[in-house]
């Protein structure tokens, strides 16, 4: 009797146990341990640990609420305006209390102007380095990482295309642009040179852009010029640098840049740096090229450009008479060296999305809409069209990618770099660049007094006193 009822209890607790397996569904049952006791016929207590299985109530799953607001986003005038506005479009169809305008990006200080008054774009598409730098010392842009899924998108960017500004994140990098050394493989037959070997030091390039020069003019009358500088942007500060630092950065190895590594004070001035040697470069080289970007390098009259980006291949498609080709009518290559064997560097430049200080609401529309342009798809369609290089790692393998044509652009990212990202970086480039114009397009200054006039006024900027 004593054994019935002690194997009954247990019959009864196994089918329990049995019948509650048979019914179980994920969440993952849990087994519980309970204490009961089991009383014999005699008059003992006997302690007995029975297991049985709980299944848990799974928590609700949270329903996120619908986006709601209004937000601006600046942009580029033309081919990035007309990008962005069908992704708009594509975000307020998926999310239809939303409402994202698309604005072009204000020019010279009007972006200044608009956040002292409070009116600034939500969204900026601007440039890679100082930029970034500069809004964030004046503690107008959000800092990103701990936005709701930072962590995963960070994960997926190339960590060389991410800099931290004070500590934070301050900018999500939507394309990635590097500089190298396009030429006309035309011009190169005609004038006698090897169309498959572009010039890979300066005094090969010095000599190919004299023999290209000595071409007779086109059939229209178009003057042929050996290569050409973009002139015109001369005023554009720490971007325009960035497109001619190569030269410089090849000059002294990369040794030196503009400024020390911590922004307080300039090193361009130092005689190890170059700067003398780059303003002399320059200016021979500017002996063969047009005074400006009027006659520009897909005109089919100039030889080579030693500041052709990779975001300038849209342009390609409209160059005279019919597109150029990479590979067949035009090639690129490396930034010459002054020696072979030498290094040569490129600097990285692109388009990071910077979101500005506003209210809670709209800085996180701003940050989903920023989220929806770099989902794989989007972000891949914004490289196909405006001209840019993945910043998504998951994108590096894709075939548009991994072509001839754009191989020597991925390449040359192994020896490029990240612009200077310094706040008043910007302001120090512009007294740089006023130098420039002196000494290599004006000739009323020596490259030496170039030089020194520049590190004059970059350390007044800076507040040094001599």
């Amino acid at each position: 009797m004593l054994r019935r009822n002690v194997w009954l209890t247990l019959l009864v607790v196994g089918g329990l146990v049995l019948s509650t397996l048979a019914g179980c569904a994920p969440p993952t049952p849990q087994v519980i341990k309970e204490t009961v006791e089991v009383t014999k016929e005699v008059p003992v207590k006997e302690t007995v640990i029975i297991e049985k299985v709980v299944t848990p109530t799974p928590a609700p799953t949270p329903t996120p609420a619908p986006l709601k607001g209004e937000i601006t986003i600046a942009v580029v005038h033309g081919a990035m305006m007309d990008w962005m506005k069908p992704m708009a479009e594509k975000f307020m169809e998926l999310h239809p209390g939303t409402k994202v305008n698309v604005i072009e990006e204000p020019a010279g200080g009007q972006l200044d102007a608009m956040i002292a008054a409070g009116n600034q774009p939500d969204i900026f598409v601007g440039s890679f380095g100082y930029m970034a730098a500069k809004y964030a010392a004046m503690d107008v842009l959000v800092p990103l990482e701990d936005m709701p899924g930072a962590e995963e998108l960070f994960a997926k960017l190339d960590p060389n295309t991410l800099y931290k500004y004070y500590g934070h994140y301050y900018y999500v990098p939507a394309g990635i642009d590097i500089t190298v050394m396009i030429y006309n493989k035309e011009l190169f037959k005609e004038a006698g040179l090897d169309p498959d070997k572009p010039p890979e030091t300066f005094d090969e390039f010095l000599a190919a852009a004299e023999k290209i020069q000595a071409l007779p003019p086109r059939e229209d009358g178009t003057k042929v010029y050996g290569t050409v500088f973009w002139n015109d942007a001369l005023v554009w500060g720490g971007w325009y640098w960035n497109m001619l630092a190569p030269i410089y950065f090849n000059i002294n190895g990369a040794k030196y840049r503009v400024m020390n590594s911590i922004g307080t004070d300039i090193v361009f001035d130092k005689p190890e740096a170059k700067m003398a040697e780059f303003f002399e470069f320059c200016k021979k080289a500017q002996q063969f090229a047009p005074p400006t970007m009027e006659q520009n390098f897909f005109s089919r009259s100039i030889g080579m450009w030693l500041q052709y980006g990779y975001s300038w291949a849209p342009n390609l498609k409209e160059a005279k008479d019919r597109p150029m080709v990479i590979g067949e009518d035009v090639d690129v290559a490396p930034v010459p060296v002054p020696e072979k064997g030498m290094t040569h560097y490129t600097t990285l430049g692109g388009r990071p999305y910077l979101i500005f200080q506003s209210t809670p609401e709209r800085e996180l529309l701003a940050w989903e809409f920023v989220k929806f342009l770099m989902e794989d798809e989007n972000s891949l369609s914004f490289c196909k069209e405006l001209g840019y290089l993945p910043t998504l790692v998951t994108l590096k393998d894709d075939p548009y990618f991994t072509s001839p044509e754009r191989k020597v652009f991925v390449e040359a990212m192994e020896h490029a770099l990240f612009p200077e990202a310094f706040a008043k970086y910007d302001l120090v480039a512009n007294e740089l660049l006023k130098a420039y114009a002196k000494v290599v397009v004006e000739g009323t200054l020596t490259p030496e007094e170039g030089v020194a006039e520049a590190a004059k006024a970059a350390r007044e900027i800076l507040g040094i006193t001599e």
